[in-house]
């Protein structure tokens, strides 16, 4: 058709171009919708900027800030890139898809989730105060997001742990408020309904076990059919109001009940959270060290000793500065090279579990840096012992949550393989543990059989003796440490042999 031999004609050209207006409008309206989620979550994301690696460290040593990172990496970047691609792709929609590749894979957010519950169960820390960014009592200028607390609950209730659940999963409902919730139901998917429902599942399988230590198959399938069953479409509404009825109880009245239902806590977790009483004995003393090489005789090192038997000994103001910044800035280019670093966690027994690791280890083998060997002399000069023929040393930085759990340096004797001594160098007569760094909160290390605790103080060093006189493994050495709470914990650590000590030990009996 041509429009331009009659003006009736022209007529719906100026018709076609109103409603293409009236389109255009729309879609901008649509579009300014857009962005103005995309300028609330960028608001949301704002922080204080960082000109050097020790403020990166300092941010990411709050497990507040180190865990909604590693979330948002993992879950909600990726949502957003889409978001974003729908409504314009972009040069820099391909350069954000391009960095999400080397994101957190869901493994990363796992181990993240565990260092968030372990610090939650050895510190006795409740929802409400960590997502209003408290840590041992003590407040901080960090969050968590109904997101943050909705994959806490979740973690809790994929583990059958419902009583935790039901704490996190409240946190995300408080959470979940206009304007912040608008974005996590059009974009992240996480829709208020949905996090109802759950919690509504958890309640219900919380009142359930309370009283079972054991869960069996065949009652967790009929649980799991009671809970599909309360929550069914039809009974929502009923469930939405009981659920608000909850929501207007005062935080601390949940805190209260939880109290009386937990457990009471362990040995290791009374000591981790400085509930032992200090040892007092006059048998413990502070003196400087002038006996255990010719050295300290013009140069005396201030010695503490903590335990007798076992011998645990502590030392202050052993480690320099350059010699800890030398190893950490070798095991930085390590891990920009992705070589070098071992990942590691034991199990009870002290033996490494790969697949759940929480600190990152890098081992200096070799005799020729000047901090290597001056380090070992040192160990050498604290332990009168010998140190020739082992001459490394392992650097390590713990991370969100990490820990060690119980276990012991030596072998056990009946664990002890052909030409154990010959091959092997023998067992490990005594461990040193330097800290590099000061751990404000958590990080302890605990002997907790001894019922004695160290907190990790920058320069210090820890030698406990992992033999007696015969030769024998000492039982009372066996060790742990505590989750770090917050702060970078690097510590640089050896284990000294037997074989090694054969002309300055020549006697064990």
């Amino acid at each position: 058709m041509i429009y331009s031999t009659s003006v009736m004609s022209m007529v719906k050209l100026l018709e076609m171009e109103e409603s293409l207006k009236a389109n255009l409008e729309a879609y901008l309206q649509a579009m300014q919708s857009k962005v103005d989620k995309i300028k609330l979550y960028q608001e949301s994301l704002k922080r204080e900027s960082f000109n050097t690696l020790a403020e990166k460290e300092e941010y990411m040593a709050n497990p507040l800030n180190a865990f909604p990172l590693v979330r948002r990496l993992n879950q909600d970047w990726p949502k957003w890139l889409r978001y974003l691609k729908l409504a314009i792709a972009t040069k820099n929609t391909k350069e954000m898809e391009l960095q999400l590749k080397s994101a957190p894979i869901d493994d990363d957010l796992n181990v993240a989730l565990k260092g968030m519950t372990r610090i939650e169960k050895f510190y006795n820390q409740h929802a409400d105060d960590l997502s209003k960014g408290f840590l041992l009592g003590r407040k901080f200028n960090s969050h968590l997001t109904a997101p943050d607390c909705n994959a806490l609950a979740n973690f809790h209730y994929n583990q059958s742990r419902f009583s935790e659940s039901t704490h996190w999963y409240r946190m995300a409902l408080r959470l979940h408020e206009f304007p912040q919730g608008e974005l996590y139901e059009k974009v992240l998917g996480l829709k208020r309904k949905k996090i109802y429902k759950k919690y509504a599942k958890a309640l219900l399988k919380e009142s359930l076990t309370l009283d079972k230590v054991k869960i069996t198959s065949t009652e967790k399938s009929e649980w799991d059919s009671m809970a599909k069953e309360v929550t069914r479409e039809d009974n929502y509404d009923n469930v939405k109001n009981l659920i608000d009825e909850y929501l207007t109880g005062d935080e601390k009245i949940f805190q209260d009940e939880a109290a009386k239902r937990k457990r009471k806590p362990t040995k290791l977790e009374r000591g981790c959270r400085g509930e032992w009483p200090k040892n007092t004995s006059s048998q413990l003393t502070c003196r400087y060290n002038k006996e255990t090489s010719p050295f300290l005789k013009i140069a005396p090192l201030k010695l503490e000793f903590l335990s007798l038997q076992p011998l645990v000994l502590l030392y202050h103001d052993v480690l320099y500065e350059q010699e800890f910044k030398q190893m950490r800035d070798i095991a930085i280019f390590n891990a920009t090279m992705e070589d070098g670093w071992t990942y590691v966690n034991f199990d009870k027994n002290g033996k490494p579990k790969p697949q759940d690791s929480v600190v990152k280890m890098v081992t200096f083998q070799g005799t020729i840096a000047p901090f290597t060997l001056s380090i070992n002399r040192r160990i050498a000069d604290m332990s009168g012992l010998e140190m020739l023929e082992n001459m490394a040393l392992y650097l390590t930085n713990y991370g969100l949550g990490g820990h060690f759990g119980k276990h012991v340096d030596y072998v056990e004797l009946a664990d002890r393989p052909p030409g154990f001594f010959s091959e092997y160098g023998g067992d490990r007569i005594a461990t040193a543990l330097l800290y590099a760094t000061d751990v404000p909160l958590g990080g302890t290390t605990v002997f907790t059989k001894l019922k004695l605790s160290i907190e990790p103080k920058k320069g210090n060093a820890l030698i406990w003796f992992n033999l007696n006189h015969a030769g024998d493994p000492d039982p009372l050495t066996e060790h742990s440490v505590c989750p770090v709470v917050m702060g970078s914990r690097w510590t640089i650590s050896k284990w000294i042999h037997e074989r090694q000590q054969i002309f300055k030990k020549p006697c064990l009996a």
